[in-house]
């Protein structure tokens, strides 16, 4: 997990070249898109090839406190598009050239520039109480948490979990992913009644079909005079722009559109078939993980330990609070010090559940300065892993689901725990708040291992944090809207 001295080189040059796409950063955006991004290969029939964000932490183990500035200076964008007037475009200019030295700053030598960063971040919240900020399942579910914590906003996100005595009251399908069904289950039957704005989180728009798609949706359902969409980048063609602005012009509504970078991106027409056959020239040489287990262990707290948490798919008027958190976090460093574990860390959300365990693994760094702590969380995205400097993703594993989601077991993913300067000396894993032992020593997919079996083989140390969950279905909740 340690960097060198050297800037490394650019992580999408191997399938740039393989594939023959091509990434242009428009001169006017804020951060160019090649710093935000590398490349990989996807194993999907439907898109060829991988955004792999450097700042989402989604498949490539990252500070916690930059995936948290990088979230929060997205709201700050927001908020410009929201106040052009009073927004102060030399602070946010600065917020993001900073980020951008950030990027240009080898991984482990970079504390002070993050710092900085948090910093010029923090003084650029604006508060919007009466927005909705909807993010997107599984990738963006902790980013929109950033965005509606940087506006002090009401939060939501899609999901594709199954919510037993919890009604959908809206879909929408994401044409290009291995798993298009969303749905939004909110438990306030006012959730989208609030007077402001509604706010879109994604971590990339390529076409923006699926915001186009949520934009009707929503708009069926309560219609709004304002839409923002935002994303980490933004890589839409001037067609599809210009679909963007036939809606707001059909729904008679101001629908703007912001991102930390912006370009486009050149593809083969052939690009799907050069895809499959990289993909099955990839695979022949794929790596097998097959280490001595390392200890597992499990930490299960109750809700006499804290307060039980609350998923963002049902909606919330705030993210956990800190109490929360730093009980959380004060527990797992009690028990990684008597237990004498190792970093480098790695703290691993699982699928949606992203935003509680990044701000764990950023109080883990408060508490443990000295240590190489890092955040990352599982997927559903299965891509082609290839072990070298110019390519995204170094090394993969494959375990069971252990969640229940509407489309039943399957297989999942972590990245970059494995390959060369990969391994961690402990993983801290935090599945969906609620989740029992058994689901995850046991695998719901007979020929894949469970989720804690599958980690030991990269690490020294694996360490499952259970936690209690409010969920819906059995506490009622009784909210009102602003």
């Amino acid at each position: 997990m340690s960097g060198g001295s050297e800037t490394p080189a650019w992580t999408g040059g191997f399938v740039a070249g393989c594939l023959d796409v091509a990434i242009h950063s428009d001169p006017a955006g804020a951060v160019a898109v090649q710093d935000l991004v590398g490349l990989a290969v996807r194993r999907n029939p439907k898109r060829a090839h991988l955004l792999v964000s450097r700042v989402l932490a989604k498949h490539v183990p990252t500070e916690p406190a930059l995936v948290i500035a990088a979230g929060e200076l997205l709201g700050a964008f927001v908020a410009r598009e929201l106040y052009p007037s009073t927004s102060d475009a030399t602070r946010l200019s600065a917020a993001a050239g900073q980020l951008t030295a950030v990027l240009a700053s080898p991984p482990g030598q970079r504390q002070a520039a993050i710092a900085a960063l948090a910093g010029q971040v923090a003084g650029l919240r604006t508060v919007v109480p009466d927005a909705v900020v909807i993010g997107y399942a599984e990738t963006a579910t902790g980013l929109g948490r950033l965005v509606a914590n940087a506006l002090g906003a009401y939060y939501i996100h899609s999901t594709r979990h199954a919510t037993p005595g919890v009604e959908a009251v809206a879909g929408f399908q994401e044409g290009h992913s291995h798993a298009t069904s969303h749905a939004m289950v909110p438990t306030d039957p006012q959730w989208l009644q609030r007077t402001g704005p509604v706010i879109l989180v994604d971590d990339e728009f390529s076409t923006g079909s699926t915001v186009i798609n949520t934009i009707r949706e929503l708009h069926a359902l309560t219609p709004h005079g304002e839409y923002v969409v935002a994303a980490l980048i933004d890589l839409r063609s001037a067609e599809d722009r210009a679909r963007f602005e036939a809606l707001a012009a059909e729904l008679g509504a101001r629908i703007s559109v912001t991102a930390l970078g912006t370009g486009w991106i050149e593809l083969p027409e052939d690009l799907l078939g050069r895809g499959q056959t990289l993909v099955e020239h990839l695979q022949q040489a794929q790596q097998v993980v097959d280490a001595p287990g390392g200890r597992l262990a499990m930490l299960e707290l109750a809700a006499e330990d804290l307060t039980p948490v609350r998923s963002d798919r049902f909606g919330n008027r705030t993210a956990p609070a800190p109490a929360t958190i730093e009980a959380i976090a004060g527990h797992v460093g009690a028990y990684l010090a008597a237990h004498r574990c190792q970093g480098p860390f790695i703290v691993l959300g699982c699928e949606e559940n992203m935003f509680l365990p990044l701000a764990v693994a950023r109080e883990l760094d408060r508490l443990r300065p000295d240590a190489d702590v890092r955040f990352s969380t599982t997927t559903r995205s299965p891509i082609v892993p290839l072990d070298r400097h110019d390519y995204a993703i170094a090394g993969a594993l494959t375990f069971a689901s252990h969640d229940l989601t509407n489309d039943g077991p399957g297989p999942r993913f972590a990245y970059n725990l494995n390959g060369t300067g990969q391994r961690p000396g402990t993983i801290v894993v935090f599945p969906e708040p609620g989740t029992g032992r058994d689901e995850l020593l046991h695998s719901s997919v007979p020929v894949l291992p469970p989720l804690a079996v599958a980690l030991r083989a990269v690490a020294d140390d694996v360490l499952v944090v259970l936690l209690p969950a409010d969920n819906p279905a059995t506490t009622p909740q009784t909210e009102v809207s602003p």
